[in-house]
């Protein structure tokens, strides 16, 4: 096993600071960054990238990751006017704004999706990749730190290779990572949520490393803030219903998205009834990390880990046994279909909007401003044993209906989703047709302000005729 913040001698010639890494990032140059939902990216390094771009010294770049990176991080390379092309997911507010305006090209993909474009070529062929290790050896070993995402793919791409050793990145790390490298980067089925398929590293080729850089930036999570009284609503109605479907049982592997209610789910799931609860999601949350400190959760499986000073705490106090229960995979697993099927995954998401008939916008405001992206919630709902929609019945005080006669933008289909759950009641919408579907989320979802007006919508549309009654 590699040893932690090490190098290989061989590599020593090419030890260089951020700003000297940096400066071998050609003009226009596709960048591939590892980091996967804010956890693990390479800080130092892209820091010094976007410095270069306040200088005037280059443009151009084409930044391609396997989710978002650390708002700080990409707020620092949009602001400085240097990104042309970003993909497929990302968080910052600087990238959202450039892409509304037409500024830069955002690609949104689908994470389920995004090992196998980025290796057909979608993107073309990486001119770096500019990857975090928690150390290399003389094998071309590399241990990734808090997230693995696309390190190794993109290694094996990129014309060039740039590594930063970040020295903040707890040891602990050491032996979590399952790195997966099947040919067809579709991913594969598990046994179980804890099953490893894959190696404990990434394997890179050295003779294309072209700088190590060393670092010490710890990851900056953003803290969750405490659930509101809608979302405690919300995961109410869900635990009840949860308590009627699954009787005396345990939950399936449970999967969440990011966001505050998905934070809520957590929340709620530490005072509910169920033990042994297992979770296989892209982002694993520092409340997921409690329950498994607390013995109420069995196993851990994601794509990446937060690591605050609490949940490295919470880590640490679970001692050696900690490679059998927490699993960092590779997004093709983490995310793929085949596992996700193969679990039979409950499936936790959550949207901006619904319309009547199930189909979900999570991602444009007005069907035309991007938010953040599709990110995975679609092909885990399309995947899973049973897909729950969560979200509020309304924003703005109750003004603002987010249940509407049709959504704006379609993100995950009416056909995926099995369960609406709002803050006033649950639809399950299993076995109804298209017209039934719209009554039950009507009744039971809508807030009771706009339930008459999405009636007379629905009654005006059924006047139309057609098995799917929308004007």
């Amino acid at each position: 096993m590699t040893a932690p913040y090490s190098v290989p001698r061989r590599l020593g010639a090419r030890l260089c600071s951020a700003q000297d890494a940096a400066a071998l990032i050609p003009e226009g140059a596709v960048v591939a960054a590892s980091g996967y939902t804010a956890a693990g990216d390479p800080k130092a390094v892209l820091l010094a990238l976007a410095e270069r771009g306040r200088a005037g010294d280059i443009r151009g770049v084409e930044l391609i990751t396997a989710a978002q990176l650390s708002p700080q991080v990409e707020d620092a390379l949009a602001g400085a006017g240097i990104l042309t092309r970003r993909a497929p997911f990302m968080v910052s507010a600087e990238v959202r704004e450039r892409a509304n305006r037409g500024q830069l090209h955002y690609v949104e993909a689908s994470m389920a999706r995004m090992p196998r474009l980025f290796a057909a070529g979608g993107f073309g062929v990486p001119d770096v990749a500019v990857v975090e290790a928690l150390g290399l050896d003389g094998e071309g070993r590399l241990i990734p730190t808090t997230s693995v995402g696309m390190t190794q793919l993109m290694c094996a791409m990129a014309r060039s290779i740039i590594v930063e050793v970040n020295t903040a990145q707890p040891e602990l790390l050491l032996g979590l990572h399952d790195v997966y490298g099947g040919p067809a980067h579709a991913g594969t089925a598990l046994r179980h949520p804890g099953q490893r398929v894959g190696r404990p590293y990434a394997r890179i080729d050295l003779d294309r490393v072209a700088a190590v850089v060393f670092s010490h930036r710890p990851d900056e999570p953003t803290a969750p803030a405490a659930p509101t009284p809608v979302q405690r609503a919300v995961c109410e109605n869900l635990l009840a219903w949860l308590d009627r479907a699954f009787p005396g049982k345990a939950l399936p592997p449970v999967q969440t998205g990011i966001g505050g209610l998905s934070g809520a789910v957590v929340e709620a799931l530490k005072a509910s009834r169920y033990e042994n609860l297992a979770f296989f999601c892209g982002a694993l949350q520092g409340g997921m990390v409690e329950l498994l400190a607390q013995g109420k959760a069995a196993v851990l499986s994601g794509g990446s880990i937060v690591s605050d000073p609490e949940t490295l705490a919470l880590l640490r106090s679970l001692g050696g046994g900690l490679r059998d229960r927490l699993v960092l995979r590779s997004m093709e697993v983490c995310n793929g279909y085949a596992a996700v099927s193969g679990l039979g995954v409950l499936a936790l998401n959550t949207g901006l909007e619904i319309d009547v008939f199930g189909n979900v916008n999570a991602s444009h405001i007005g069907g035309a401003r991007v938010v953040n992206g599709i990110g995975n919630g679609a092909a885990f709902a399309a995947a899973a044993g049973l897909s729950v929609m969560l979200l509020p019945s309304a924003r703005q005080g109750g003004q603002l209906s987010c249940v509407v006669p049709a959504v704006s933008h379609v993100d995950v289909i009416h056909h995926d989703v099995d369960v609406v759950v709002s803050e006033f009641g649950v639809a399950d919408l299993r076995g109804l047709d298209d017209g039934e579907c719209a009554r039950r989320i009507i009744e039971r979802c809508a807030h009771p302000a706009h339930r008459a007006d999405l009636g007379r919508a629905l009654e005006e549309a059924l006047q139309t005729g057609g098995h799917h009654p929308i004007l």
